[in-house]
């Protein structure tokens, strides 16, 4: 059967356009192929910098002949009454180019209607290929592209060749002014030369006599075995870093790996910067002895094989050497002065227009952590103070200027170094914890509190002056820190007042709301009420979402929330309480029952009274029967409400189900007598107000 080839030969992209591009170029082929009928047995892709290949084995000959069926105007509206054909039945004849008289009656959903078969011979597959594949290139997803030339034409990098074989013939076409053909070119500088392919059998081959790995799986197991052949000759360990093996993979097409070493006096300077200088800025991997310290060694991989290996690694030697040597001249003037004194110079950065310095944000955040701390009740206030004040110092020194990514790894580096408490600098770290969804949390509370603390205020400063994230675009990373006050809050067991931390949030950004304001900024939430219900909303949609990536079904995270959240670990324990039990035989009918009580009080809200069923009242025996069963329970269900039992809770109150069902089938509870009609709705009001403390159970979806 026939095979694909299809080659797309470009300028080197970004490491991290690789991977994405090659999954695109399957899912895209498998769809276009799909979509023009051609089956295949197998798809795989293969890429480089410098290279994406597609390859389709076990394609079929061609599309199979097919029948199309053009519908057109109703029939009523195609012939008149003695049966001629009108102006729309001419035009649609005409329109499918056949004769009137060719016309037939079709059946369809919306009655029937003239329509025309028409027989479609299959084409080829190879004409097929010729208008698929460009399309495919113009499809294939960046998240960067650009134009070059005179043209209009965007991919990741300028395109300089296309192979498209199919069995060893060249598929036809042109696009961006390069047309299709059967030569690829090998390693940009070891075999720089044109090759001529015949088709996939040996296109792995023939690139790897060019210098090419052009399997990805074959090129990371390289890279990776290189690097640890390396490591073992320093006689360290390699420093773990699997994302730098996929980066380094996906940099080359030809990994050769190197052994360097650096100066051991530069081990002086913070391990964290060390790794990040030679990792950030240079892609070397760090090596460490047996008991965890960095050795005066790194391992480079090289994008060609040299023929003096030992010349290329003096080259990154000296590369090395002179960022160690900055961050060495850095960690000497950052060390002239204690950590604390970087305080006042904070005063002189601004943290956003709208929103004053960073010297006022530490300040709040100290506040509020302070608050925080005191409603935690077992924390420092003293170290809590001091971890909130430094928190933000190392950002003005010299050291996280040129390395921005270890913002709080220095600073923590340099707490210890002007003898701060360990925990304090411990704190600094850790306050920006988790970097990432999912990433880890702070180890101790101090960081975690302080961390708290710095993203409330960033929430409520930035809704407050009308700066919400849209859409897609959060500047300021908003959603993301909300989720991770959910995480720290849940995953912790805080027990906290989410609405009390947002108001006092809000309070302290008072002025800067109130300036915004009176600037007529759009919105301008003047009400620092309004404000806070902003952000109460913006939490509720951030604690569903991550609700429901934790397993949670949409609609008990809708139903748990808009029973309130306020204390977000007990929310949390009531969604996933709620999901266990939603559709077991002995809750859902109960469920029902109480959703079908819920919107009965919805919809006569403003009838229903605040005070208790009066017994004395109960006329039928379904609603004695009913009152009384809850009555039973009810003592044992706000028990264990009251001690975060949730699942206990639903579960015992799985014996409501009969009495609710008897209650509906036997009483009518919208009665001409008011005072029954109150107190039926009074005894339904009663029920729900101890199961709406864990669900609004209107927002459920029963089977």
């Amino acid at each position: 059967m026939p095979e694909l080839l299809f080659e797309i030969g470009c300028e080197e992209m970004p490491a991290r356009f690789v991977p994405p591009a090659i999954e695109q170029m399957v899912s895209l082929a498998r769809a276009e192929l799909a979509g023009q009928g051609l089956g295949f047995a197998e798809i795989k892709a293969h890429g480089t910098p410098r290279r994406l290949a597609l390859v389709v084995t076990g394609l079929d000959q061609g599309q199979a002949d097919r029948e199309e069926v053009a519908l057109g105007p109703p029939v009523k509206a195609a012939y008149d009454a003695e049966g001629q054909p009108t102006k729309a039945a001419l035009g649609f004849a005409r329109g499918q180019g056949v004769a009137v008289e060719a016309l037939e009656t079709i059946d369809t959903d919306k009655g029937p209607r003239v329509g025309v078969r028409k027989q479609i011979s299959g084409r080829p597959a190879g004409e097929v290929l010729a208008e698929l594949l460009p399309r495919l290139v113009t499809k294939l997803p960046f998240p960067k592209s650009m134009r070059w030339g005179s043209g209009s034409f965007r991919f990741a990098r300028p395109i300089h060749w296309f192979v498209a074989l199919l069995d060893g013939q060249v598929i036809p076409f042109e696009l961006a002014g390069i047309k299709s053909g059967d030569q690829t070119r090998g390693h940009r500088f070891m075999a720089p030369g044109w090759i001529k392919l015949s088709g996939p059998a040996d296109y792995l081959e023939r690139l790897g006599q060019a210098s090419v790995m052009a399997d990805r799986d074959q090129r990371r197991r390289a890279t990776a075995e290189q690097v640890a052949k390396a490591a073992a000759a320093s006689g360290g360990r390699l420093v773990p870093d699997e994302p730098l093996i996929d980066e380094v993979t996906d940099l080359v097409e030809l990994p050769v790996a190197c052994l360097g070493s650096f100066d051991r006096e530069f081990l002086e300077v913070p391990r964290a910067v060390i790794i990040s200088a030679m990792r950030e800025h240079q892609r070397y991997f760090a090596l460490e002895d047996d008991q965890g310290n960095l050795r005066p060694n790194f391992i480079a991989v090289n994008n060609t094989q040299p023929r003096d290996l030992a010349v290329v690694t003096q080259g990154h030697e000296r590369v090395l050497r002179a960022r160690l040597a900055d961050a060495r001249f850095f960690l000497t003037e950052d060390s002239k002065t204690p950590l604390i004194d970087f305080l006042e110079d904070l005063k002189e950065v601004t943290f956003h227009s709208r929103l004053g310095t960073s010297f006022e944000k530490v300040q709040l955040v100290k506040d509020l952590a302070l608050f925080i701390a005191e409603r935690l009740g077992h924390l420092d206030q003293a170290q809590v103070a001091r971890a909130a004040e430094l928190a933000k110092c190392d950002l003005v020194t010299e050291m996280v200027g040129e390395f921005p990514s270890l913002q709080g790894v220095v600073g923590r580096d340099y707490a210890l170094r002007s003898g701060e408490d360990p925990a304090v600098a411990e704190a600094i770290a850790e306050h920006y914890r988790p970097t990432a969804a999912g990433g880890e949390l702070p180890s101790g509370d101090l960081g975690a509190v302080v961390g708290l603390a710095d993203r409330l205020d960033s929430i409520c400063g930035f809704l407050g002056v009308g700066m919400a994230p849209t859409g897609a675009a959060d500047p300021y990373g908003l959603r993301r820190a909300a989720i991770a006050v959910i995480r720290i809050i849940t995953e912790k067991g805080y027990n906290l007042s989410l609405d009390e931390l947002i108001d006092r949030a809000v309070a302290g950004r008072q002025p800067w709301i109130e300036a915004a304001a009176q600037k007529g900024r759009k919105p301008s939430p003047a009400d620092l009420e309004q404000v806070a219900r902003q952000a109460h909303r913006f939490f509720q949609n951030r604690f569903q979402g991550l609700l429901t990536e934790q397993g949670v079904p949409t609609d008990v995270a809708q139903a748990v929330l808009e029973a309130g959240f306020d204390d977000l670990v007990a929310a949390k324990a009531r969604a996933l309480a709620l999901a266990e039990v939603k559709d077991s035989p002995d809750f859902a009918p109960l469920a029902a029952g109480m959703k079908r009580v819920m919107n009965i009080l919805r919809k006569e809200a403003s009838q229903v009274p605040a005070d208790p069923p009066r017994p004395e009242l109960l006329q039928s025996g379904a609603e004695a029967e009913l009152y009384q069963a809850f009555q039973d329970l009810a003592g044992e269900a706000e028990r264990r409400i009251a001690e975060g039992d949730y699942l206990g809770f639903l579960r015992g109150m799985s014996g409501l189900k009969g009495p609710i069902d008897k209650f509906f089938d036997d009483v009518m509870v919208m009665v001409d007598d008011d005072q029954l009609r109150n107190n039926r709705l009074a005894l339904l009001n009663h029920i729900a107000g101890l199961f709406a403390s864990v669900a609004q159970f209107t927002h459920l979806q029963l089977v």
